[in-house]
């Protein structure tokens, strides 16, 4: 029986691959997270690890960390008009609406996912 990488030869392949080099942009501002729950399944999954970038600007649309009344979420910031919420990926968990005047804080930019396949 033939193994290998499906076929590929090792004229393909490249040297060194660092993870390093590939994710971390900002040593200083990059931080590892466990996702503790599915809420943004079918992008990440409870035990994942999340690399996330302080030094990127939490905007609409991006995918954050940010900490609601002390309890941290991560969540797709949605920015309409003047309104902020954060949005799941799953539609099981509702949209938290961020009304002004509410303590949060943005901890980062999820910019990558590590996860086990087995």
């Amino acid at each position: 029986m033939a193994q290998g990488l499906f076929g590929i030869s090792s004229d393909y392949s490249k040297e060194h691959q660092s993870l390093d080099a590939r994710f971390v942009r900002n040593k200083e501002s990059t931080f590892f997270f466990e996702t503790t729950s599915n809420a943004m399944s079918p992008y990440f999954m409870k035990g994942d690890i999340l690399i996330v970038d302080r030094s990127i600007e939490s905007r609409h649309n991006k995918i954050v960390i940010c900490s609601v009344n002390g309890e941290l979420y991560c969540r797709r910031l949605i920015v309409q008009n003047e309104s902020y919420l954060l949005r799941s990926e799953n539609s099981q968990f509702k949209d938290i609406i961020l009304p002004q005047g509410l303590e949060v804080v943005y901890f980062g930019v999820v910019i990558a996912v590590g996860r086990d396949v087995e």
